[in-house]
């Protein structure tokens, strides 16, 4: 009796375990409603979005800071040359050899998107390991945005994904 006891309470044990919310970065491609990817984050880390300006042909770089009310603040834009679409270099702007860096004191954002294009080769960098949207297709809308998650889910999608 006491056995199936201490069986139960371990089981109950497990089972919070596996559905206990953690914040992850949920990568969900729109248009077919899938989720590509999950990753867990903690408040304060960041992630890069790269991708080639599609005027002037070079490369792009955003930084994203995760926040502890579980959304984006992007915080500083780096590129080569000035183009349609990037920050102001009014203010907030310093030189480091060829790559002009932008900060930005923009507001938080629950979500960010952008359209897929194989021509400009969007790619997101989290704790050093890229995940490359170049083979979606074109006009896919892809969104980024922090949210809980069970556990469990996170595992299964990480190595399901494999």
């Amino acid at each position: 009796m006491i056995c199936w006891k201490w069986g139960c309470l371990l089981f109950l044990f497990f089972l919070g375990i596996l559905f206990y919310p953690i914040n992850v970065l949920e990568v969900r491609d729109d248009r077919n409603e899938r989720v590509l990817f999950l990753r867990r984050v903690f408040p304060g880390e960041g992630f890069e979005f790269q991708y080639i300006h599609s005027v002037d042909k070079t490369p792009v770089i955003g930084f994203f800071l995760i926040t502890p009310a579980q959304t984006l603040k992007p915080i500083e834009t780096q590129f080569e040359s000035y183009g349609p679409g990037l920050p102001s270099t009014e203010r907030g702007v310093t030189v480091e050899g060829r790559k002009i860096k932008v900060k930005t004191d923009t507001i938080e954002m629950e979500r960010f998107s952008f359209f897929v294009s194989p021509m400009t080769k969007q790619s997101i960098v989290l704790k050093g390991e890229r995940f490359d949207f170049s083979s979606s297709k074109e006009g896919e809308v892809i969104t980024l945005k922090v949210r809980f998650c069970p556990l469990l889910r996170e595992v299964l999608l990480r190595h399901g994904n494999r």
